[in-house]
């Protein structure tokens, strides 16, 4: 349990220095955003250290890494912290499911979280038979790279992917696939090898699109809509009414029942 308390401190410390340093590089990040940023990794130290402390937290739950703040600092928007679907929708976040379900869930991933992969081959699959074929819920996935650059390579890739309406093809191919951490498996290259395993994609406008970096903003967007609402690693779920209301979050790759009865508590009230 020290280990953990140290290693947290540690994170902290350095994502606050990686943020102060990208402050003094650029006056196109503005302060206010680097002090929101900064009270949110507090809050969630603060967070992590209470579950630590207290027993609670989850085995299937990858907390976040020092460069994952470098990532954050590169932004120079101000913060909008939004999570309501339609917001979502909009942005260009991947959705399945019914647009109109009475719930959302929102998942904030990284493709090379091995707890992640856990949610989408085990979970995931109950959840969407269960409430997102018979129109109870939706999903909407959001990037939450934290384990390297090689997640951000995916993040786009999969978002070239959700172009064409093949995110969720992509998704499930990419856990399927999962190598062992930055080892090679999530670069450019295997991104537009497995982007051959989809039926009806165009891979020419796939490949364009990630040799482009077309979504590196996006993906850089999402770091940041994560951090600044408090998240502390992969995977997380936000799960709400389709209005954005009762919002609830679990925090690590829960068994399905966790989900289920989050979900009929929501669909009851």
């Amino acid at each position: 349990m020290k280990n953990r308390i140290a290693f947290l401190h540690i994170s902290l410390a350095l994502t606050l220095l990686s943020l102060a340093l990208a402050y003094l590089q650029t006056s196109l990040y503005p302060l206010e955003t680097i002090i929101h940023i900064v009270k949110a990794a507090e809050t969630a130290e603060e967070r992590a250290h209470e579950r630590v402390e207290s027993g609670t937290i989850q085995n299937g739950f990858s907390p976040v890494r020092p460069e994952q703040g470098k990532q954050v600092a590169k932004q120079s928007e101000k913060i909008a912290i939004n999570l309501s679907p339609q917001s979502l929708i909009r942005s260009g976040s991947p959705l399945q499911g019914n647009p109109a379900a009475p719930i959302t869930i929102v998942e904030f991933g990284d493709f090379q979280c091995e707890f992640c992969d856990r949610f989408a081959k085990v979970t995931e699959p109950k959840i969407n038979a269960t409430y997102i074929q018979t129109g109870k819920a939706n999903m909407i996935f959001k990037n939450f790279v934290t384990h390297g650059p090689d997640s951000i390579t995916a993040a786009m890739a999969a978002q070239c992917a959700n172009d064409q309406g093949k995110f969720w093809n992509f998704y499930q191919i990419l856990y399927k696939n999962q190598g062992s951490e930055n080892s090679g498996w999530a670069n450019t290259y295997g991104m537009k090898k497995f982007a051959l395993q989809i039926p009806g994609l165009d891979i020419q406008k796939f490949n364009s699109c990630l040799d482009s970096s077309k979504y590196k903003l996006f993906v850089n967007k999402d770091n940041t809509l994560a951090i600044s609402s408090g998240f502390q690693g992969t995977p997380s779920f936000v799960i709400e009414r389709k209005d954005g209301s009762s919002r609830e979050t679990l925090l690590g790759a829960y068994p399905f029942p966790s989900f289920q009865a989050v979900i009929d508590k929501k669909l009851n009230e």
